[in-house]
């Protein structure tokens, strides 16, 4: 089996269908310039991605690939200055770097240009050849070598092994030993010591270190990513719920852990590795989210992950799933991707580029037209995931009632999301980056979110919630979660009909507490009674950022 069955039939989408064209003649173009430009130094210290935000407003900085020092914010102009963001600047060069090498291996496979792999060879024998002297300046515990921190490293390693397979029989034997020795070995050994827990960095990591071993056919490296207690079989079998969910509860998360699965398992197929039973958790992955997404095609947004997240960011991993094992909530997602359904968000962490025709995964993998039926999506429970989702007709409302872990987390339980007819009335932000203020004094506050707080300060993040009725014929669930604050257990019992929502929330405690329940949204509040403005009730907890209050 190789990577792609037929490069013909890609060639031919590139001449006979609009957007494939369109996406060609932007992966030649972004990829031209990468050829005539690429130009690395061993004396480039390469920092923390998420260094790369805005001081004075918290927005992502534009990154611009022939100006290292501008870092300038789109938002606000402000030229950021200094070594943090030229650091990340740096990470950013080198990751930009590393993905044009895999989108230069499609461009050789399609044109035969020898230039492109001889791009790949002068990235590869830049890391090679200065392998000793590159530096990072990120925080303990997460240093790499190439791209600074260690899961950069091993995003990088993936890009470079698949832009590599696609050119694999121009290198001669001489190259592959010198690459393997200086490079990869090294890398593998890094990466493969930070695997300490069952989280989604040590999927990036693990994957990356089979991925090595199948490419340069070293078997022990393919067992030490697959076997052990960190490795991706157990990362599968405990980070995963029985339903198909992440267990850091993120969105985001979800299909950031499970891309580099899905990568290694397209390699497993080409080189003939037995994954054991790996490819019908990973499918169950790819199903979940197609049962919770909104009829717009935007994603419930708990937990950290980047803000206004929806199908079309992530059209190119379900093209690789359906590459890998078709099925019709793939289709269905497909459908939901592109074209009208597009929605632009900041390419970063992993999230690959798209456009409203797609990108390169849909030229490889893809087709112009999917099945796209009505997925039949419908109120459920989800347990061992602690998240519900209530649906009439054209309402739908998310609800988080609990957590699996800290790792991620946002002090909200009972938080709800909103949508109705089109339009997605409330919604989760997230987070935008965890360099930038607004993360810590804002979206990781319990004011951000639709629940109570209690006494003006964020909740103690809990456990599993409980579900005390859950009555899917009537739209209903009453869950619980006990001691969000000391002492002080809710329980939230929702109702959902089309175009209405009744909606019961109770604060149980011995004791006498201030209660602020919080509700964002869309619109102007109107009230039967005069408001005037008032001082500010706050200082910190995210009080200090309210506004006309």
């Amino acid at each position: 089996m190789s990577y792609v069955q037929d490069w013909q039939a890609v060639q031919e989408k590139i001449r006979t269908e609009a957007w494939a064209k369109t996406v060609y003649d932007t992966l030649l173009k972004t990829t031209e310039w990468w050829v005539h430009h690429y130009a690395d130094d061993p004396g480039r210290i390469t920092g923390w991605g998420h260094n790369y935000f805005c001081e004075a407003c918290g927005s992502r900085i534009n990154f611009e690939r022939e100006a290292p020092h501008a870092n300038s914010c789109q938002s606000c102009d402000h030229a950021n200055k200094g070594a943090r963001f030229d650091q990340a600047w740096n990470y950013l060069y080198r990751d930009e770097a590393h993905k044009h090498v895999f989108y230069a291996g499609v461009l050789y496979r399609l044109t035969g240009d020898d230039r492109y792999p001889t791009y790949i060879r002068s990235v590869l024998s830049f890391y090679s050849d200065h392998y000793e002297q590159l530096q990072v300046d990120v925080p303990a515990g997460y240093v790499g070598k190439i791209a600074g921190i260690n899961l950069c490293d091993a995003v990088g390693m993936i890009w470079l092994l698949q832009g590599m397979e696609m050119i694999k029989e121009t290198l001669s034997t001489a190259e592959l030993r010198h690459y393997k020795s200086h490079l990869f070995d090294p890398q593998v050994e890094l990466l493969d010591s930070h695997c300490t827990s069952i989280h989604n960095i040590p999927c990036w990591m693990k994957a990356a270190v089979g991925m090595t071993g199948m490419f340069f056919g070293d078997h022990s490296y393919v067992e030490r990513a697959l076997e052990g207690p960190f490795g991706l079989l157990r990362q599968l079998q405990e980070g995963v719920t029985a339903e198909g969910f992440w267990y850091e509860g993120s969105f985001h998360y979800h299909f950031y852990c499970v891309e580099p699965f899905t990568y290694f398992l397209l390699f497993a197929r080409i080189y003939d590795v037995a994954c054991k039973g790996m490819d019908e958790i990973v499918k169950r992955m790819y199903v979940f989210p197609a049962e919770l997404v909104f009829d717009n095609g935007v994603f419930p947004n708990p937990n950290d992950g980047w803000p206004n997240i929806a199908l079309t960011h992530y059209a190119g991993q379900y093209e690789y799933a359906n590459r890998l094992f078709p099925n019709p909530a793939f289709e269905y997602a497909l459908s939901r991707s592109y074209e009208a359904y597009y929605r632009q968000a900041m390419a970063y962490g992993g999230m690959i580029e798209n456009s409203p025709e797609g990108w390169v995964q849909r030229l490889l993998f893809g087709k112009g037209k999917y099945a796209g039926e009505e997925l039949l999506r419908v109120t459920k429970n989800y347990p061992a995931s602690n998240i519900c989702s209530l649906r009439a007709g054209k309402t739908a409302l998310f609800m988080k009632y609990g957590l699996n872990t800290r790792s991620h987390a946002h002090p909200d339980l009972m938080n709800i999301e909103l949508f109705d007819a089109d339009c997605l009335w409330s919604h989760d932000i997230s987070s935008n980056g965890y360099g930038s203020f607004l993360f810590l004094e804002w979206q990781r506050k319990t004011i951000a979110h639709n629940t109570v707080i209690v006494d003006g300060v964020d909740q103690i993040c809990s456990e599993r919630g409980i579900v005390e009725q859950f009555e899917p014929e009537s739209n209903r669930i009453r869950a619980k979660a006990k001691d969000v604050y000391p002492g002080v257990d809710y329980v939230r019992d929702i109702h959902v009909q089309e175009g209405y929502i009744s909606d019961t929330f109770e604060v149980i405690s011995a004791d006498e507490h201030q209660t602020d329940w919080l509700f964002h949204c869309h619109g102007k509040m109107e009230t039967e009674f005069e408001t005037q403005p008032c001082a500010p009730i706050g200082s910190e907890f995210g009080y200090q950022h309210l506004m006309n209050g």
